[in-house]
């Protein structure tokens, strides 16, 4: 039994989380939509803060700390959640990701957070344990596909598969 791994990044509400939390993702752009949150019903997404590089650090740091635990409590493995406008797709997607640092822009830039994710989570629990699931030309939670799509998600597979992973599952 797998066991999925998911930040939600932008797709959440500070209502929704724990006190003191923090509501982040790679750009400072909304949802354009609304969530339900127990305090107060629907409401719009509101902006989150721009992730910074400790930020980041410490989010794939989490990733792998994550992984542990579910092996620890009896899982035979996990599930990165790179899809449907997730965290991890939302640093693939240029709808939610418009940074001009080494995490955004260019190809090679926009995969780094999966691929990071992923090569922590595989130090710290073994490639046999470690699949992700990503969703090409995916558009939940306003993902959009850009002119780089196909190279994009050819360069992630080449360095997934580079890393071991036991499965992508698109």
């Amino acid at each position: 039994i797998f066991v999925q791994l998911m930040h939600t990044g932008r797709a959440s509400h500070p209502a929704n989380l724990p006190a003191g939390a923090r509501f982040l993702a790679p750009s400072a752009i909304p949802l354009p939509d609304q969530i339900w949150t127990d305090a107060n019903g629907m409401q719009p997404y509101p902006v989150p803060g721009e992730m910074s590089e400790a930020d980041i650090t410490q989010s794939i740091a989490e990733y792998a700390n994550s992984a542990k635990l579910a092996m620890q409590a009896g899982f035979d493995g996990v599930e990165l959640h790179g899809a449907n406008g997730y965290l991890i797709d939302q640093f693939l997607n240029t709808a939610s990701n418009q940074r001009n640092d080494r995490w955004g822009g260019t190809v090679e830039n926009r995969i780094r957070f999966a691929v990071e994710v992923a090569r922590a989570t595989v130090a710290a629990i073994g490639a046999e344990h470690v699949g992700m699931r990503i969703s090409p030309y995916g558009a939940f939670n306003a993902m959009a596909p850009d002119a780089e799509m196909d190279a994009l998600y050819l360069r992630l597979i080449d360095e997934l598969n580079a890393l071991g992973l036991l499965y992508i599952h698109v």
